[in-house]
């Protein structure tokens, strides 16, 4: 490493991001990882047993990097003995203090208070609403009263949420008034701190785009499908990557997500807009995260030709300027996840995985199934309820989403019990 490399610092508890690592340090970087101890425990992760170490040359564990103080009192030691160069943040719930940050030491990165704005999703809309972008209807309410109000005044269904979340867990979609008062009736209150946000219901085919912001060029990525479980329409189940849609569409999204990105003013990133996509062709905002794709979706962009997004994502928040057409796929990568559908006692063991290799051959990229601890799998209602993860990868788009529901099928047979799918 000679004096002249760039000092890259990553904030996350995301052991997945070792490629970004790697990514860094190919680019010729210094780089620094701030892990969140607190975090990795609570999601299972073991960040030691992930090859990330050979690619970093700094690293600092904090019991909670989620807490202002503490990440600012790391971070600025940090910078005084070796100044940092740009930031890398991909976890919801460290982005807006890694901005935070960034703005105080004058170093470029998402703009702060927009990334608060796109985290908190009444603002999100209201600032939507006041630029003409989009008008779904939404309000924030205490409690049934005010909901069922609102859902008189819409129609049902409606769509309730947490104000600011993540990962699926306290949404809804509410058919009646019956069910609106069981939900609120056991709404957690953890879950619902930031207020109870009911909106809309929104129909059409779900997307996301993956858009970035470099110097003030937007870079379309992709356009992703997803699909969601019958019985319970707010938890996502899975992704292909590209969307099997026409060009005009692909537009339409693209450049809705960019006049949601601009509205907010997000500044610098790559940023993953949940979109729905009308009947009409109309897009209307799912939400927006202030943040890369989450999950294995790096990965599945990259197994369906569209490249490296990690190396991407570095060179754009080292301040590169990026000259990058429109994503151009050569396959279809899709990712079906499944947890337990109701509560049933958790297997003894994770069953045989081979046949699925077996069956299906290259065209399966990955396969795991890992069990949480405990004696039961409680029913999965949010993306951390998941055990299990197939990809798979094809050059025909419905032959990669057929094999991939085809093994969640052939697992539930197996385990004897429903998954979600």
């Amino acid at each position: 490493m000679t004096l002249t490399a760039r000092h890259v610092v990553f904030v996350t508890w995301k052991a997945g991001n070792a490629p970004a690592f790697e990514a860094a340090k190919r680019l010729g970087h210094h780089v620094t990882l701030i892990r969140s101890q607190l975090m990795e425990q609570a999601q299972n992760i073991d960040f030691d047993a992930s090859p990330y170490g050979e690619f970093v040359d700094e690293v600092h564990v904090l019991k909670d990097a989620t807490d202002l103080d503490a990440l600012r009192a790391c971070v600025r030691a940090v910078h005084r003995e070796r100044p940092v160069d740009g930031f890398v943040a991909t976890v919801d719930a460290l982005v807006v203090p890694v901005a935070r940050i960034a703005e105080e030491l004058g170093i470029p990165f998402t703009d702060a208070a927009a990334a608060e704005a796109a985290k908190q999703k009444d603002r999100c809309r209201d600032i939507l609403a006041a630029a003409g972008v989009d008008s779904t209807r939404h309000t924030v309410v205490d409690g049934f009263e005010e909901a069922a109000a609102f859902a008189a005044a819409t129609g049902y269904p409606v769509v309730v949420k947490p104000a600011r979340g993540s990962g699926s867990e306290g949404a809804h979609v509410i058919a009646d008034e019956r069910e609106l008062a069981e939900i609120l009736g056991l709404a957690d209150a953890g879950v619902y701190a930031a207020g109870i946000l009911v909106e809309e219901y929104l129909s059409g085919r779900f997307l996301s785009a993956e858009i970035g912001l470099a110097h003030g060029r937007f870079l379309r990525l992709a356009v992703s499908e997803r699909s969601t479980w019958h019985r319970h329409e707010a938890l996502e189940t899975g992704t292909t990557i590209p969307a099997g849609i026409s060009a005009d569409d692909h537009d339409r999204v693209m450049e809705f997500a960019e006049a949601v990105v601009g509205a907010l003013g997000l500044r610098l990133g790559i940023f993953h807009v949940e979109i729905m996509l009308g009947a009409d062709g109309t897009p209307r905002l799912i939400e927006v995260n202030p943040r890369l794709m989450g999950s294995c979706l790096p990965n599945l962009f990259r197994l369906a030709g569209g490249g490296d997004i990690f190396e991407l994502l570095v060179r754009i928040h080292m301040g590169e300027e990026i000259e990058r057409g429109p994503s151009a796929f050569s396959h279809y990568a899709t990712v079906r996840w499944f947890g337990a559908a109701d509560t049933v006692p958790r297997p003894r063991r994770v069953p045989d995985l081979d046949w699925a290799t077996a069956e299906h051959g290259d065209t399966l990229h990955s396969f795991t199934v890992r069990f949480p601890d405990g004696d039961t799998l409680l029913p999965c209602r949010g993306n951390l309820g998941n055990f299990g993860e197939v990809q798979v990868v094809h050059a025909d788009r419905a032959t990669s989403i057929r094999i991939a529901e085809d093994i969640v099928a052939s697992m539930a047979d197996r385990l004897g019990f429903e998954v979600t799918r």
